[in-house]
């Protein structure tokens, strides 16, 4: 049974994957380095500290991370600023939704407190939520499983009975580990085959969880 859901931020709540992306190929072309894919599928939903590792390891000591990363975040605030923050379809209605049948909403983000506070009062979305936790609250990022054990703590509701929304590998990876039930909803990384044993279910939008609670709920 479903008792609570869990979320992670960009890329499920906010279409913000994209523009990360974007930016992320901005540092690239700035700083003189080849970003693929591939690399960025493994940085998706991964701390600051993973990523500095992650950079060290690919690029040894000819790209700054730190450097890469504020041209990134820089690029990020400018088009939110000129553009507003991008939400995924079907967010409001989701949460509104989860609200009116006493399901506890929470956030389980790498971003910071800081970021993540400031994306949900710009969404109107801080009223619905019940519970969250930051990427500057964990010691181990996802795919390491304490963001999400964390946030089933505090809505004290044991991680069975949470349905993680992911659309990261790191992330999926996570869920899986902590014991939850979880979902993809897939954004940059498209799902495959090869993600099955980290993906319980699969849903195309926000909308599509709603049937997959009710059915999960049906059978209690």
């Amino acid at each position: 049974m479903i008792k609570a859901v869990l979320f992670d931020m960009d890329g499920i709540m906010f279409d913000t994957e994209k523009i990360m992306s974007e930016g992320w190929q901005e540092a690239a072309k700035q700083l003189g380095f080849i970003l693929t894919d591939q690399q960025m599928n493994q940085m998706r939903g991964s701390s600051k500290a993973r990523n500095t590792a992650l950079f060290k390891e690919w690029y040894g000591d000819r790209v700054n991370y730190e450097e890469g990363r504020r041209i990134r975040s820089k690029y990020q605030e400018d088009y939110i600023a000129a553009n507003s923050l991008p939400e995924k379809p079907g967010l409001h209605e989701l949460l509104q939704w989860l609200k009116e049948q006493e399901i506890p909403a929470a956030v389980a983000t790498s971003t910071s407190r800081k970021n993540a506070e400031r994306y949900w009062d710009m969404a109107g979305i801080s009223s619905l939520l019940t519970a969250s936790v930051c990427g500057d609250e964990v010691t181990h990022s996802k795919p390491d499983p304490e963001i999400f054990l964390k946030a089933a703590a505090k809505l004290h509701v044991p991680i069975e009975h949470c349905l993680v929304l992911e659309d990261s590998i790191n992330g999926l990876k996570a869920a899986k580990a902590a014991g939850a039930v979880s979902c993809m909803v897939p954004d940059l990384t498209p799902y495959t085959q090869e993600l099955a044993p980290v993906c319980d279910y699969v849903c195309k939008s926000l909308l599509e969880c709603i049937p997959l609670i009710e059915k999960e709920n049906s059978v209690f």
